[in-house]
């Protein structure tokens, strides 16, 4: 009784006692550790909320990061909406726009073991919108013109698993954010959780478990051993799955002495949108409620030259615009440039406390 549905926990219990393996050989002191292991319970909430409560016949759109919840690399001046879907189902989404600098939808596919990759993306430059609202039918097959209506058609594989939102804020005082909703068209009836979907809940939980729980292994990890330089990483290097076609990144991390600070020099490109967000080695967002981590091109003003200098470090020496690691001795930076334009040249240098900025 309940075989598969025991099988697949044993497995989401085996992968918790691997991936604190894993945190307590790679973290490089008690914090780190702490941290690790405070990720671990975070990303086990996060799956049970992709995994075991998602229903893709009766979708809801859930924000994968919460105020205390900034893990897997996210955006801290953003929002990422999840809803599941399935291939062989009908789905609308209906929704207003809001003023954010940028609004996208991906859809997903890939089931069980399959790696997900991106089947369909529509970003806000292309989607249709009447009077500030729109309207997308998601289906397999072209539906008849009756059907589709004014709603724009996107077309999803067999195997779609998911709609990813995101949107970018510039100015969390000034914008106002997307709302929209989903709706199956064609659910079966509600059923009691059979033993064999439970298990391949469990399963899929522990795989999604490893893989936000691993980045730091799995996502450019020689930036570690090279602390304190940039490199540029086109949106398929970072994960086609994970990333938008129409965002550049640079990524790189920094190793700093208390008296020590980054610092980033660069021209920005033409761009709605772009920010500077610093995360620790496990790739967690710096307690952006608490603490100014990461900052856009709203929130800082090139120089009359038109350059923008960062300073990152554990205090603020007046070398830049302060970005707090809040004492890390280690993490990582991300740059975000929208609209995917030529990579800008950013000069890195390591200042000290009292060296002229």
């Amino acid at each position: 009784m309940g075989a598969a549905a025991l099988a697949g926990w044993e497995f989401v219990r085996q992968m918790l006692a691997d991936l604190t393996a894993t945190v307590v050989d790679d973290a490089a002191d008690e914090r780190e550790l702490l941290e690790g292991l405070r990720v671990l319970a975070k990303v086990s909430a996060l799956c049970t909320e992709l995994s075991v409560e998602a229903d893709p016949q009766r979708p809801l759109f859930f924000d994968m990061c919460t105020p205390t919840r900034m893990i897997g690399g996210p955006n801290p001046d953003g929002r990422y909406l999840l809803a599941a879907i399935r291939g062989d189902r009908t789905y609308r989404i209906s929704g207003t726009r809001g003023t954010t600098s940028y609004l996208g939808f991906q859809v997903l596919a890939g089931t069980g073991l399959t790696p997900r990759r991106m089947a369909a993306y529509l970003g806000d430059r292309d989607l249709h919108c009447v009077g500030g609202s729109f309207e997308l039918l998601l289906s397999s097959t072209r539906p008849a013109a009756d059907e589709l209506g004014t709603a724009q058609w996107v077309a999803i594989p067999d195997d779609a698993s998911a709609v990813v939102v995101r949107e970018y804020i510039a100015d969390r005082w000034s914008e106002s954010t997307a709302i929209m909703a989903i709706d199956c068209l064609d659910p079966e009836a509600l059923q009691p959780a059979s033993d064999a979907a439970t298990g391949e809940a469990f399963t899929a939980m522990a795989w999604t478990m490893v893989k936000l729980a691993t980045l730091h292994r799995t996502v450019m990890p020689e930036l570690l051993a090279q602390p304190n330089r940039l490199v540029t990483a086109e949106a398929a290097e970072l994960g086609a799955a994970d990333t938008t076609p129409d965002n550049l990144y640079m990524i790189g991390s920094f190793a700093l002495a208390p008296d020590q600070s980054l610092v980033l020099e660069f021209t920005p490109p033409q761009t709605r949108f772009w920010n500077v967000t610093l995360e620790n080695v496990w790739h967690e967002c710096l307690e952006p409620r608490h603490r100014h981590s990461s900052v856009t091109n709203k929130g800082v003003a090139p120089d009359r030259s038109g350059a923008v200098r960062i300073a990152i470090g554990a205090e603020d020496f007046g070398h830049g615009h302060w970005l707090d690691t809040g004492g890390r001795s280690r993490g990582f930076v991300i740059l975000r440039w929208l609209d995917n334009p030529a990579p800008p040249t950013v000069h890195t240098s390591v200042r000290h406390r009292g060296d002229a900025s």
